[in-house]
């Protein structure tokens, strides 16, 4: 069985990876979808949580074709 890598969480500072997310809220939710995703496999890097903070990647156009809503 491979050991996984330990993911590096700072509650107090928010801090995950090496990255501060001052945002408490946005703080919240990036933790939540790392640790859900790192029980999955996901092993992230510093860079992944610096795109997950910073990214404002619209989604819709992949949206809308794979849940054949309308817009």
């Amino acid at each position: 069985m491979d050991k996984k890598e330990k993911l590096k969480i700072d509650n107090q500072t928010q801090i995950i990876q090496g990255i501060r997310i001052s945002d408490p809220d946005l703080y919240k939710k990036i933790r939540f979808i790392v640790q859900n995703n790192h029980l999955e496999g996901w092993q992230p890097t510093e860079q992944e949580i610096n795109d997950l903070v910073h990214d404002e990647t619209d989604l819709s156009e992949d949206y809308y074709p794979i849940f054949g809503e309308k817009r």
